[in-house]
């Protein structure tokens, strides 16, 4: 870490070219002194990264920035404060820290967080931003979290595992044994010093293999921002023996979706089926992860297009549905030619759901453009494809 890059003509110099070109920059070279080129680009690359990510790290000043690598790893602002409204206690261990967004959330919660991470570098450096971000309730350990658990004699409230998704090629990988830490591997370990764990894991991960391959798991949260899954959190409470819950939240910036249930909910649930009928109903990103589609049928007293489709529908809007509903204006067989005459040459959102053929080919063909307010569902009910033209429902 230098700390030259603190000085203040420096700092206002990263945070004017934030936007500039970055080749531009890097053949003008370094004009300050004992500072290279090459940390003043990882500075501005770094820090734009987290305008949107990590807005609070860019507004701050004084921050010092990892590689862009880094930020790109760690979790957003967003899902760090959704996992640190989920679980809070005197102490908490981060076995992974790395750049330390998760840790300072959870010191927000906690009355002592302690961060663990093996770089000496990001080390220094999560440390200088939490004096800087005025955590002062958070210690940097510059250790592996799992010698560190070795080697301690506390206990903590809950411990909290981020590991690396990425192997030592930088490849990605997401099954809990390719990870590093092998989670599976270390179980006792981390019992021995804590009633409570937290793992994040990736959202490619499958939930019903890795509920048989990790022990005591109580709880499972599906977090999705914006329609997009981010993360899973898998909680884990010593000889917890009873069925897990699944949880899914889908966060938009003015309201929060919520979904919960279990294993065997989904399994003895009753679906009803039919054709589109006034509603269409379309399920949120982490309510399809989570594979609840019996469920929503009953529990939403839906009825589901087919068997394989997972889109409902009904005569009435339903209150607190988690995902999108739309009011439909028309439903057409797919036949070719006659949607070619109907629908040729819109501009609509385009989806397929339980469809043989691809979005571009259906745009390419029917000559559609994207955006506009109309939506066009290509998909398939009751055994037989259909278009079903639709507007958002303002209900």
């Amino acid at each position: 870490m230098n700390k030259t890059i603190l000085n203040i003509d420096i700092q206002e110099f990263i945070s004017k070219n934030v936007n500039s070109n970055i080749h531009s920059l890097i053949l003008k070279g370094s004009a300050f002194e004992g500072v290279e080129t090459k940390e003043l680009i990882e500075q501005i690359e770094a820090k734009k990264k987290c305008e949107l990510k990590l807005n609070t790290w860019f507004q701050i000043p004084n921050i010092y920035y990892p590689n862009k690598l880094n930020i790109e790893q760690t979790s957003s602002e967003t899902t760090a404060l959704i996992k640190s409204n989920l679980i809070g206690g005197h102490s908490l261990l981060d076995l992974t820290g790395g750049f330390g967004v998760d840790s300072y959330y959870f010191s927000k919660k906690f009355k002592t967080v302690t961060h663990c991470e093996t770089n000496p570098k990001l080390a220094e450096i999560a440390t200088h931003n939490f004096n800087v971000l005025k955590a002062d309730n958070v210690t940097t350990q510059c250790v592996d979290g799992l010698e560190f658990l070795k080697s301690t004699t506390e206990k903590f409230d809950w411990i909290y595992i981020d590991p690396s998704r990425r192997d030592t090629e930088k490849n990605k990988k997401f099954l809990i044994e390719d990870c590093r830490p092998n989670i599976t591997m270390h179980q006792s370990l981390i019992f021995n010093n804590s009633k409570n764990a937290l793992i994040k894991m990736s959202p490619m991960l499958d939930i019903s293999s890795a509920l048989q391959t990790l022990k005591y798991v109580s709880k499972v949260y599906i977090i999705a921002v914006k329609n997009e899954v981010k993360e899973l959190l898998f909680f884990q409470e010593k000889n917890n023996k009873t069925e897990a819950t699944i949880h899914t939240i889908n966060s938009h910036p003015s309201s929060t979706e919520h979904f919960s249930f279990t294993a065997s909910q989904e399994k003895s649930a009753e679906t009803t089926f039919s054709t589109p009928q006034r509603f269409l109903y379309e399920p949120n990103a982490a309510v399809m992860k989570s594979g609840a589609f019996r469920l929503i049928s009953e529990h939403f007293k839906l009825n589901k297009l087919d068997l394989n489709t997972h889109l409902y529908t009904s005569n009435r809007v339903i209150e607190n549905f988690p995902g999108k509903i739309y009011e439909i204006s028309s439903t057409l067989p797919y036949q070719k030619k006659t949607l070619k005459r109907l629908i040729g040459g819109q501009k609509a959102n385009l989806k397929t759901r339980n469809f043989p053929e691809k979005t571009d080919t259906i745009k390419k063909y029917f000559k559609i453009t994207d955006g506009g307010k109309n939506y066009l569902f290509f998909t398939s009910s009751l055994g037989h494809k259909i278009a079903i033209q639709c507007l958002l429902s303002e209900q």
